[in-house]
């Protein structure tokens, strides 16, 4: 059973022997998968995780992630799970044409649709569309079955994504507080660092910005620090934080802000969020807040922090296991056959 999990970024403009190149590549030899919630934190593990989960259990003795790179090839990541570069849609067509179609794909991201359209009547394709441009705006078409961040999306062959969290790794401590906001965002358009900068100046509220390069942004009168991409360890700043903030707009159910109710922080996101709203419990793991009440919406969840119980909430609702568990039976309710044979060796 070979599974594919895909997250597609630019391709890239080559026209090259991909026939050639994949008939005589080499794959590495294959490394055992430790288990699930041995794995360290890192930045991949909510996409990487279901191919770990399945190879854990015997749903996969094969698991592939694809992505578009200048640098062709492939390679192991620690997680057991193959890296595959590709140049374009035509390179993925030379790879499937030399070592057969995936029995399972799962695309994240709109810009993974040729490859969806490639596969179609050769593998059970599964959409997690994230944010919708393109033709996932007229809703889940394109694949057999769909995970989705906003209940408008929800129908009879979709569930509602969630961003697992290896809560083994990123979980409350009792550090001392340095900060009282994080934001686990890059800064670009859609994450809206002028309106957190904006309610950060107005609230007087300290907080640290991550990965964020200080030069990137005009922090004056303000008390926020940074860091830049693999500087410090997540789960040092999750936990000299007092809350988590969300400001981005034109962004989905962000993997960040499900570290930060994992690690015990209520969270203020931004009200326009295109998903992941279902993760704001009013009360119990955070508030939702305009723009204009940003910074007073911030500033009363620092001062009510404790009453927020945001860990145990994430527990009960959002286990790692439970969700991915729920992820493989809800394919398989859409039409999706494990192999029994893989399942039985387990």
């Amino acid at each position: 059973m070979k599974v594919v999990i895909a997250n597609f970024g630019h391709p890239v403009n080559a026209d090259l022997d991909y026939e050639a190149y994949w008939a005589t590549h080499a794959k590495p030899r294959r490394i055992t998968p430790p288990l699930l919630l041995d794995q360290p934190h890192d930045w991949g593990f909510h996409i990487y995780a279901l191919g770990t989960y399945m190879m854990n259990q015997g749903l996969a003795d094969e698991v592939e992630f694809w992505d578009f790179a200048e640098q062709r090839g492939t390679r192991y990541h620690t997680n057991g799970i193959l890296r595959v570069m590709f140049h374009n849609a035509d390179d993925v067509q030379a790879y499937l044409d030399c070592h057969g179609n995936p029995d399972l794909y799962v695309n994240h991201g709109p810009r993974g649709q040729p490859i969806l359209d490639l596969l179609e009547n050769r593998t059970f394709r599964v959409h997690v569309p994230a944010l919708r441009v393109g033709r996932d705006r007229t809703g889940n078409v394109g694949a057999e079955c769909y995970l989705v961040d906003s209940d408008q999306f929800l129908d009879e062959r979709s569930m509602m994504y969630v961003p697992v969290v290896n809560t083994r790794a990123i979980y409350p401590t009792a550090a001392e507080k340095k900060w009282d906001f994080i934001y686990l965002a890059a800064c670009y358009l859609g994450k809206r660092h002028d309106l957190l900068l904006r309610a950060a100046r107005e609230s007087g509220l300290s907080g640290h910005l991550h990965p964020v390069d200080a030069c990137e942004l005009d922090l004056a009168g303000t008390r926020i620090t940074t860091t830049r991409f693999n500087e410090v360890d997540i789960l040092q700043l999750l936990n000299a934080s007092r809350i988590g903030v969300y400001a981005g707009d034109a962004t989905s159910s962000p993997a960040a802000m499900w570290e930060c109710v994992a690690a015990g922080l209520p969270i203020v996101v931004n009200e326009n969020i295109r998903g992941g709203k279902h993760l704001v419990v009013s009360g119990v793991t955070g508030e939702l807040a305009s723009e204009d009440d940003f910074a007073d919406v911030m500033r009363e969840v620092v001062a009510h922090r404790e009453s927020y119980a945001p860990r145990k909430y994430f527990e009960e609702h959002f286990d790692t296991m439970d969700i991915l568990q729920g992820y493989v039976q809800f394919f398989e309710r859409m039409g999706w056959r494990a192999s029994r044979s893989v399942a039985a060796s387990a």
